[in-house]
């Protein structure tokens, strides 16, 4: 018997017979269940007929749950709106549609990935709706659901950096058209200049001095200014053209219009770089305004002066010219007094006792006005002074004069040292302690010197246990000739407390009360750490 033949195996015969064996159907559903997407199919009804893994892991249902149950059964909370349109449509009609997550956002409650949990509340979904013919000529319809929510986070970004570009071009766009109009309708001329000497205006103002109407030579006199002026030969400006030495830091330059009407201006320059280049930003501003107050103040500088001169040449008048004529009379009144006291009736010897006080009182007062006079006019230089040493004087100067006993001025705590004038000084403190003296009881009355310091200030503060002074009259009592008391009450000329004031303002201080009808009176003297530019002008 002849034996068969091996049988001869090809490449074709080893294909894998999907329909012979039949597991066409486990392949397709392996395929649907480990897609990338989540795919759902309706039967006709829109009853649920599949359900692969990822709607499974998405939703959180499993197949076995849903399949069989209507859509709307699965989600009963959610409205499915355009989706719902769409698979009537699909099942009716055969009508595939997209609908995006614009349409109906998030329409299926399906969780989102972590990374995107903390911005959104569900899944931002593209959902795909297609018709399926089946072989009895069925439709079924499909839902393809893709994940974008990542898609949505960068529309929305890209949105919001839109927006916000569209907000920085807007504000740089009025940010310009601000700066253009602050250039145009500033009243100083602005000028860029490079480092090759070309000049540009950049506003009205230097266009009308600079253009050919202006100033034919002030291109030359700025280019002549500029720190690189050196790269092109230029011919100096006249002197008269500079107002100010150009060592001094501020440059002012007189200009010429063609009409001879000159202005002056001052310069300020300063650069910057742009393009590996210096640039200079050229200010021209116009002073003629400030000089015409310049030449007022120095009109009135010199009037204030002459007038100051014939103050002076007063009060020498008032202390050789008119003293000598009331000596004279005070002499004669006392010899008067001293002859024929006694000699006459009682009223004569009221009439000379009352010459003889007013002839007294005269020379006091003319005394108190040159010294207010000399105040500023006659200070020593500003040197530190101890206060100390200074009050120390001034107790002395009592004690000999007998006019304090003994225990009636008191010093609290150490003075500083200030920078004044000590004869100055001496002459305020003293008047104010001789001031409370004056209105306390002789037997009971005390004056307290104790001082404080503040961040930029001593303050020295003399109180006394006097009578006191009604609010009204904290301001009046430093003005000159004002006593809130008769001569025959208290005595004094009624300048002591305006001499005080003027010394205190010449050292850059003030000078106030706080005081109370019988409660007594405390005056603060206040005098700077450092002096100002008038008190140091004035001490030299």
């Amino acid at each position: 018997m002849k034996k068969p033949e091996a049988t001869q195996t090809t490449e074709a015969d080893t294909t894998f017979d999907l329909d012979r064996e039949g597991n066409a159907a486990e392949l397709f559903a392996a395929l649907l269940d480990t897609a990338d997407t989540g795919l759902v199919a309706l039967a006709p009804n829109r009853t649920i007929c599949h359900w692969n893994q990822w709607m499974q892991s998405r939703s959180g249902l499993p197949a076995d749950d849903v399949i069989g149950k209507h859509l709307d059964d699965v989600f009963p909370e959610t409205k499915l709106g355009r989706v719902s349109l769409a698979i009537d449509d699909c099942l009716k009609f055969g009508m595939p549609a997209v609908i995006s997550p614009s349409l109906n956002q998030g329409a299926l409650p399906l969780r989102p990935l972590p990374q995107f949990a903390a911005t959104f509340e569900r899944m931002e979904q593209s959902i795909r709706v297609h018709p399926i013919k089946t072989k009895n000529n069925g439709t079924l319809c499909s839902l393809i659901i893709r994940d974008v929510t990542l898609a949505v986070q960068r529309d929305r970004l890209l949105r919001q950096q839109a927006s916000e570009l569209a907000d920085l071009v807007t504000q740089s766009k009025r940010s310009e058209d601000r700066t253009r109009a602050i250039l145009q309708n500033t009243i100083d001329a602005i000028l860029v200049a490079s480092d090759d000497g070309t000049i540009e205006p950049l506003n009205a103002r230097a266009q009308e001095l600079c253009d050919p109407t202006g100033d034919p030579e002030l291109r030359n006199i700025i280019r002549f200014l500029l720190p690189d002026s050196e790269h092109t030969p230029l011919t100096p400006p006249p002197a008269d053209r500079l107002l100010t030495d150009l060592g001094t830091g501020v440059i002012e330059v007189l200009a010429c219009t063609l009409s001879g009407r000159t202005v002056p201006l001052e310069v300020a320059i300063s650069h910057f770089s742009a393009d590996q280049r210096y640039h200079y930003i050229i200010t021209l501003r116009d002073i003629s305004q400030r000089k015409r107050h310049e030449m007022e103040i120095q009109r009135t500088m010199q009037e204030l002066e002459r007038s100051n001169s014939e103050l002076e040449q007063f009060a020498y008048a008032a202390s050789h010219d008119l003293q000598e004529p009331l000596r004279m009379v005070s002499s004669y009144t006392q010899l008067l007094a001293r002859r024929y006291q006694g000699q006459l009736d009682d009223t004569a010897d009221e009439f000379i006792h009352y010459a003889v006080d007013g002839t007294q009182r005269m020379q006091r007062m003319i005394d108190d006005l040159l010294t207010l006079s000399r105040v500023g006019r006659h200070g020593k230089p500003f040197h530190p002074v101890p206060l100390d040493d200074l009050f120390d004087a001034i107790m002395t100067n009592f004690k000999r004069a007998g006019s304090a006993p003994e225990g009636n001025i008191i010093r609290e705590g150490s003075l500083p040292t200030v920078m004044g004038d000590a004869s100055q000084l001496l002459l305020l403190f003293q008047n104010l302690v001789s001031n409370g003296l004056k209105y306390s009881d002789p037997k009971t009355g005390q004056v307290r010197i104790f001082a404080s310091e503040t961040p930029n200030s001593y303050r020295v503060f003399v109180a006394d246990n006097g009578i006191g002074i009604e609010p009204q009259y904290h301001e009046t009592i430093f003005e000159i000739f004002k006593r809130l008391h008769g001569y025959g009450d208290y005595a004094g000329t009624g300048i002591g407390l305006a001499i005080c004031k003027k010394i205190t303002d010449r050292h850059g201080g003030t000078l106030d009360v706080t005081s109370a009808p019988g409660e007594g009176s405390t005056f603060c003297v206040e005098l700077p750490k450092e002096l100002s530019i008038v008190a140091a002008s004035e001490s030299m």
